[in-house]
């Protein structure tokens, strides 16, 4: 039972990009979201109607996420530097459901400690959360002049922290100059055609065409053969198509010693838990989050390993710490979406259902379906 679980851990790397560029579940750039209307810390009625005709950012957030506190600081910043050009900027809590007398002061304490300009509004129920479909904590959403979506970024991470400003500079009318596409790079600065390639392959991989963005990701590789982005996505790509030898060759060729990054260590357990072997996967991850804390790839990869073992309850509790550091990882959902799915298809019961599909929208939305096909008694129920 353990091994094949482990097998199926290959799926982590399956199905990559269809939802790495789905930030809201059901909206899009060019969508109006729902209105809303919140209370305000002092229990005063807030909508979104006071963002019409303004550019404007709506931010989820939480107290308990490190990332939150980041955003929120920066966002100051924002209303400083943006505020005079009409942004509008309203923080939406959703720290939970059914928010006590006790919850709601240490909200209140927590946006008094950062001396926020801009109203913090409570999302009790979690009614604005679902209906604008937030996927993970933080999620930061601007609004042009005409209330329509311009841009999300789910969470907050580091990378994608100047594309969020150049959004909210291009919402008040302030024009940036052209700037190239780059992703991060170790070693030299890709050469040729090698980033051209590279980016077609992360579009073509966003479509869902993996073998077309394969094709692509090995053009880059060969074009500059420094470009280590290109040939760690020739072997993510690989091991989610079943080719474990070329994803082993990298493993051959850059050993985590030579280059400290959190993906190529997360991908190298990854290879370990496609080979059935477990322990080494498991040692290996808990080795990437002693040596890159507060990344997340290790909690991902530990939170799966626990899961393909079994152990429910302990991988919840990882796979909650990672969603908050690092809440991209499409491969993670993947294999999550099809490991439930596999066991609803069989009706079984797993242990700790409901935490993992409050954890993860997509599961929720999954288990209605499965529920409807098997009718009232749900996907557990014998058949």
């Amino acid at each position: 039972m353990v091994r094949r679980s482990a097998v199926l851990l290959l799926l982590v790397f399956s199905a990559m990009a269809p939802r790495s560029a789905v930030a809201l579940m059901d909206l899009r750039p060019g969508d109006a979201p729902p209105p809303f209307t919140l209370p305000d810390l002092g229990g005063n009625p807030v909508g979104s109607a006071t963002l019409a005709g303004s550019p404007a950012a709506v931010l989820f957030w939480s107290t308990w996420s490190p990332r939150s506190s980041e955003m929120l600081e920066d966002f100051k910043r924002h209303a400083e530097a943006y505020g005079a050009k009409g942004l509008k900027i309203l923080a939406v809590n959703i720290d939970g459901e059914n928010l006590g007398t006790a919850q709601r002061a240490a909200v209140r304490e927590y946006a008094a400690a950062r001396a926020l300009p801009f109203p913090v509004l409570l999302d009790e129920g979690l009614a604005t959360f679902a209906a604008w479909g937030v996927m993970a904590h933080p999620t930061e959403v601007v609004l042009d002049a005409a209330g329509r979506i311009a841009y999300v970024l789910p969470g907050y991470p580091l990378s994608l922290r100047e594309e969020l400003e150049a959004a909210l500079r291009r919402a008040v009318g302030i024009e940036a100059p052209p700037r190239r596409e780059e992703p991060a790079s170790v070693g030299s600065v890709p050469q040729g055609m090698a980033l051209q390639h590279y980016n077609l392959g992360r579009r073509l991989l966003a479509k869902g065409d993996t073998d077309k963005a394969l094709e692509a990701f090995r053009r880059s590789a060969a074009a500059d053969p420094a470009f280590l982005d290109a040939a760690i996505m020739v072997a993510r790509v690989s091991l989610a198509t079943g080719d474990l030898s070329a994803a082993e060759q990298l493993a051959r060729q850059v050993t985590p010693e030579m280059v400290n990054r959190g993906d190529l260590r997360y991908l190298l357990g990854g290879i370990m838990l496609a080979k059935g072997d477990t322990a080494a996967a498991a040692e290996a991850f808990r080795e990437l989050r002693e040596l890159l804390p507060r990344e997340g790839w290790g909690e991902w990869g530990l939170g799966l390993t626990a899961l393909a073992s079994g152990e429910s309850a302990a991988a919840l509790g990882l796979l909650r710490e990672a969603r908050v550091l690092q809440p991209e990882n499409p491969e993670g959902e993947a294999f999550l979406r099809r490991y439930f799915r596999e066991r609803w298809l069989r009706r079984e019961t797993i242990p700790d259902e409901d935490g993992f599909v409050g954890l993860f929208p997509d599961l929720g939305e999954m288990r209605e379906r499965f529920r409807r096909l098997f009718g009232a008694a749900g996907p557990a129920a014998a058949p």
